[in-house]
């Protein structure tokens, strides 16, 4: 049997989804829970490797199991009340015995929050550079993401990848009183992708690039570098869609 599951975690004092020797990470911490409720080895594989420090309030994974010794229908309850109050599981369901968390997703959703001004509860899920920016600035910035671009001058280098193109479908950013949130949705992201466009849109809206040279960067892509990393802490996994529906923690 396959199960999919939809994950919520704050990101902040761990080390990445991905196992990593010594550190405290998303996947090893849920990975323990479900051995000791099913009394198996578990591997879950995740929708997206969220880096140190990044949130999810829509991250998708899946593992197989014969049996379960918990009713699917117990089985959220029964991980969360041994899980640390930074990680939630949502829900899980019965997949498809070829659905893939990650190969079988056709696009992902990322947020990314900037604050004006420093508020204490919210300080761990999003940015406060406490500098004026043009927003018109950023929002031709923005203009310019959708569609096919080879992103790698916005992200950085991860043994393996084979390209750097993506397709953007969604970009653009919603304000609101207290700051602003960057919405991206696309096929594909690359390492640190999401952070890399937000730090170069920060310094484009201050005055550091002109268009020109932003667009420059989409159209005649070098290895990054040069461009602004924005914080881990102001990005978020939203959803993530599938040839069969789009799971995301408000569906």
């Amino acid at each position: 049997m396959r199960l999919r599951l939809l994950i919520e975690y704050d990101g902040t004092d761990y080390a990445g989804w991905q196992r990593q020797p010594g550190d405290p990470t998303i996947q090893q911490t849920l990975e323990e829970v479900f051995e000791r409720l099913l009394g198996i080895p578990i591997s879950l594989i995740a929708a997206g490797r969220t880096d140190a420090g990044v949130h999810a309030s829509g991250q998708v994974a899946h593992f197989d199991v014969e049996t379960l010794r918990v009713p699917l229908d117990r089985l959220t309850i029964a991980a969360n009340s041994f899980l640390p109050p930074a990680i939630r599981v949502l829900a899980a369901e019965p997949a498809a015995p070829d659905f893939h968390a990650r190969y079988s997703a056709t696009s992902r959703s990322y947020h990314y929050r900037i604050e004006h001004t420093l508020h204490p509860l919210r300080s761990r899920t999003s940015w406060t550079p406490m500098l004026p920016w043009d927003d018109t600035l950023a929002e031709e910035g923005v203009s310019l993401l959708f569609g096919r671009h080879d992103f790698r001058a916005f992200a950085l280098y991860r043994p393996g990848e084979l390209h750097y193109e993506c397709v953007v479908t969604e970009a653009h950013w919603v304000a609101d009183n207290d700051g602003v949130t960057f919405r991206i949705t696309a096929n594909r992201f690359l390492h640190k992708m999401v952070r890399g466009l937000v730090g170069s849109l920060f310094d484009l809206a201050r005055g550091y690039y002109s268009p020109d040279d932003f667009r420059q960067l989409l159209e005649r892509p070098v290895r990054c570098g040069a461009v602004r990393i924005a914080p881990a802490k102001g990005l978020t996994l939203v959803a993530v869609a599938y040839p069969d529906k789009q799971i995301s923690s408000t569906d």
